[in-house]
Formats: structure tokens, C-alpha cells, sequence
């Protein structure tokens, strides 16, 4: 098996061929989003922008978009990944497929695969499969069974063939909803070796407060991050997680043994170096610290 060094070698040196296209691509879409802002500015995008750029090399982007639930923006954010062919994308978590967005993505190029990570992220699929439909659509374990008419394959055996060399990915299956049973979230995060960009969902959040890049957070995401990171996160690691070890292991694997660097959430910032790895630990070593205390 090859180690995690020898393939970030090995997709690197695919992706390098194709570099100077990804620099003039990704100048088009810096400059594309800074003239005049499609979206209105909000929290969640204060630039307002269609897509931005996550990476300086042109292979990780964002779109990020409010995401209201209960009149609440709790934001939300789609990852875009341009593989290594130079042409292929690769969607994280869906988001709804407007025109601007649609127009951003189609520019970086061809829409093949397109990832709902877990339970909860699936409202947009179906429109993406309907305008994609030559793009794979992949889901976490069960979503393939639950709705068949829009998925096409099973994360549960792992790494796709087709992904093989530019990611990894963890399966969080240690969970079981209080009083109905199942799985809640069932949640997969990926890592992209080339790029090293971690990419997570609901397992991870990363709430602001305050003011983020000029746009004030409102009341009412200023009192959801209370809650998640007061209320529901401790409830989630202590009851909601059912196989302790096994969280544990995984969390070990996420946070010391991939070679990661920016870590790009669903919801609240996107985070670089020591600190996203320091946020992450903490925010999943909770479980740790207070088993310790038992």
C-alpha cells in the first residue's frame, strides 16, 4: 500500500501538467468575483461572491451561500474540487443550482462527481443530477437504499476507483439516534491529498461571532452557535455517540494522521494551519476530555 507521502507525490505531478490552465482559469474567477458581487453580502458570504478561490493553485474552491433555517442563517458552503485530469469537478454537499452558480462551476469545468456526505445534505442532489446528468452522484452508506432514483453509488466500500490517489475518506458510523434509532448525521469527510483541504459537514462547525470580513453576524447566528457548541454538541458526543472507541479512533485518524492544512466546514470559516487542526481536536476531543473526567 502506498504511503500518504508517495501519493501526494504521485497526484501532484498528474495535476502539474496542467498548471499554467488552472492559473489563467483561476485569475478568471478572482477576477470574476470581484467586480460586481452577484449575491448580497451576508455573514455567511460577506463578499457576496458566486465562488472563491480556496487554494492559490486553482484546485479547491467555495461557494458559499446563506442557509436559513427557522429564520436563522446558519450559512452553508459547497466545496468544488478540480481533479487532476485539470478538467474533471469534484462537489462537496450541494447547494442550490442557480444560474450564478451554475455559470461559476461550469467555468472551472465538467461537473463529474458530486458527493452528499451525509444524512441531512441531500435537498439539492436531485437538481444536480437532473442538470449534471452525466456526473456520478455519491452518497454516504444508506443514502444509496433510501433514494435510488438519485444516487449512483455507496460510499461504504471506501475510496471510488475514479478518486483514487487525490483523496481520502473517514466514515463516522458510531452513531445512533436517541428514541428512533439509526444513524443521524452517518457523516464521511474527505480529505483532498493534492491540495491537502479537509472537507467536513455536520460533524464539525465553526460558528462566528461578531463581524466576519466586514458583515456582522446576526442575533439569531449568534445564539445558534450557543446552542450547538453549549447544548447540542456535548449531546451529540455523549449520547448520540454509541461506540466511543470507535469515534475516537477515527477522530485520531481525521486529526493526527492526515496530512491536511486548510480545513473547509459546511458551516461557519474556512480555517488554515495549526489553528483548524487545534479547532478540530478540541471540537471532537471533547468525548476524550470528558471521558478523562470520568
Amino acid at each position: 500500500m502506498a504511503s500518504r507521502s508517495t501519493t501526494r507525490t504521485v497526484a501532484s505531478r498528474l495535476f502539474s501538467t496542467r498548471r499554467f490552465a488552472r492559473r489563467a482559469c483561476f485569475r478568471r474567477v478572482v477576477i470574476a468575483s470581484s467586480s460586481m458581487p452577484p449575491y448580497e453580502p451576508t455573514w455567511s458570504n460577506p463578499r457576496g461572491s458566486a465562488i472563491d478561490a480556496i487554494d492559490a493553485e486553482g484546485r479547491v474552491f467555495a461557494c458559499a451561500r446563506p442557509f436559513v433555517w427557522n429564520n436563522i442563517d446558519v450559512g452553508g458552503r459547497m466545496g468544488v474540487v478540480r481533479m487532476a485530469d485539470g478538467e474533471s469537478l469534484w462537489v462537496h454537499s450541494p447547494t442550490a443550482l442557480d444560474e450564478e452558480t451554475r455559470r461559476a462551476v461550469t467555468s472551472l469545468g465538467r461537473v463529474a462527481h458530486v458527493v452528499s456526505p451525509n444524512y441531512e445534505h441531500v435537498k439539492y442532489a436531485a437538481q444536480w443530477k437532473e442538470a449534471f446528468p452525466d456526473a456520478v452522484l455519491y452518497g454516504c452508506p444508506g443514502l444509496k437504499d433510501r433514494m435510488p432514483n438519485v444516487y449512483d453509488v455507496d460510499l461504504r466500500d471506501g475510496v471510488p476507483e475514479s478518486w483514487r490517489g487525490e483523496f481520502e475518506l473517514a466514515w463516522f458510523d458510531c452513531e445512533e439516534t436517541p428514541i428512533v434509532g439509526g444513524a443521524f448525521f452517518n457523516e464521511v469527510v474527505f480529505h483532498h491529498v493534492p491540495s491537502e483541504t479537509l472537507f467536513l459537514t455536520d460533524i464539525f462547525w465553526n460558528y462566528p461571532s461578531g463581524v466576519v470580513d466586514g458583515a456582522r453576524v446576526p442575533p439569531g447566528t449568534a445564539a445558534w452557535k450557543f446552542l450547538m457548541d453549549r447544548v447540542y454538541l456535548p449531546l451529540y458526543l455523549n449520547a448520540m455517540v454509541t461506540d466511543k472507541e470507535r469515534f475516537l479512533q477515527i477522530s485520531k485518524r481525521v486529526c493526527e494522521e492526515w496530512d491536511w492544512s486548510t480545513l473547509v466546514p459546511c458551516h461557519g470559516t474556512v480555517e488554515r494551519g495549526e489553528k483548524a487542526r487545534t479547532m478540530l481536536r478540541e471540537h471532537l476531543g471533547a468525548l476524550r476530555r470528558d471521558k478523562a473526567r470520568r
